[in-house]
């Protein structure tokens, strides 16, 4: 009887003690200013930290709204010490979103000597000629500056890929047109492959393949390679999009704006 009692005291003060640590971390979440997906990047990140790939590399991070208020100051390297040369910033989105931080991103990473680019999200039912206003009229590039740069990961749910293709030209071209240089294009692996491979090999191509492999575009023409959506930066609270380019420095720059 006795130890029947102390097993059931056991019992009870477990239960308790697990009730209160339920608790508290519901608590936690609620009271966190993170989104669901910030949560789960964030117990990702205790689990997984991304390889970087070596070899004649340099390296970047690009970012966006998600990434919150950067303590600029403290923006230096990525994982494994790999020194910062360049930061991406999203700029628009479709035909009429700003980014929230891309004024203050833009201007930082510029302040702070990084090589600074700005990109705009395509949503592929939206008008091309909408969502090259919409880049251009929020947008300053300077001297020194990457091209502009499209980003493009889905496909239409209301016209034809044929169509949609022809809006993606139609916003290079204007953006051609209007900042004197041909822009880069921002896509996933399998995205390239399935709908772009054929027709856009004349642009440079920033790539996203998080698998650990040599090569993400399996030994086609890439510049640009967004190795990790979970790295680790300085200054930054969450996971942060790493970047590669493929070659030195002084490569880098023959890509900038004049």
């Amino acid at each position: 009887m006795v130890a029947k009692k102390v097993r059931n005291r056991y019992k009870r003060w477990f239960f308790i003690l697990l009730g209160l640590n339920i608790i508290y971390f519901t608590f936690q979440f609620y009271t966190l200013p993170l989104s669901i997906n910030q949560v789960k990047n964030y117990f990702f990140q205790l689990f997984y930290s991304p390889k970087v790939p070596t070899g004649p590399y340099i390296y970047g991070i690009d970012v966006s709204e998600y990434q919150g208020i950067i303590n600029w100051e403290s923006v230096s390297q990525i994982n494994d010490g790999h020194q910062i040369n360049f930061v991406i910033v999203r700029s628009t989105a479709g035909r009429n979103k700003r980014d929230r931080f891309f004024t203050s991103n833009f201007r930082e990473a510029k302040k702070h000597n990084f090589i600074r680019g700005a990109y705009h999200y395509y949503r592929p039912n939206e008008n091309s000629n909408d969502q090259a206003s919409n880049f251009i009229k929020n947008v300053k590039l300077a001297s020194g500056d990457l091209p502009p740069i499209l980003d493009i990961e889905k496909i239409s749910s209301i016209q034809s890929l044929k169509s949609l293709k022809t809006g993606i030209k139609n916003w290079l071209n204007i953006i051609e047109d209007h900042y004197g240089i041909k822009p880069i294009i921002y896509t996933g692996a399998h995205y390239y492959k399935d709908y772009l491979k054929d027709e856009f090999t004349h642009y440079n191509i920033w790539i996203a393949n998080y698998n650990q492999v040599e090569d993400p575009l399996g030994n086609q023409n890439w510049s640009l390679w967004q190795f990790s959506d979970n790295g680790t930066v300085p200054g930054i609270k969450g996971p942060v999009d790493l970047d590669l380019f493929k070659g030195n420095l002084a490569d880098f720059k023959k890509y900038l704006l004049k």
